[in-house]
């Protein structure tokens, strides 16, 4: 879980780089929205096909984010939703 922050934390650096705090603030915060509706489509999204997913866990599954750019790479453990991984969507490949 402490890679997810620091996933967190290098996406809203590079946004600051590139655009105002509040732009970056923003994000991060509609990032951490969409993290917990995790909660609720966990069961319903099925497991990831490729293995640059599977890499972080057997059993992994994705989500891409409402702009399609980031994926949020999870798996579930009992009734708990881990988050393992964000990545750039782009870098999902078999």
């Amino acid at each position: 879980m402490d890679s997810v922050f620091v996933d967190i934390d290098s996406i809203a650096n590079f946004i600051l780089s590139v655009s105002t705090p509040e732009h970056a603030l923003s994000y991060t915060r509609q990032l951490g929205a969409e993290i917990m509706t995790l909660s609720y489509l966990a069961d319903v999204i099925p497991e990831s096909r490729w293995l640059s997913v599977k890499k972080y866990h057997p059993h992994a599954k994705q989500m891409r984010t409402r702009n399609r750019r980031l994926t949020i790479i999870f798996h579930i453990e009992g009734d708990t939703v881990i988050v393992d991984k964000i990545i750039a969507s782009s870098n999902i490949v078999s």
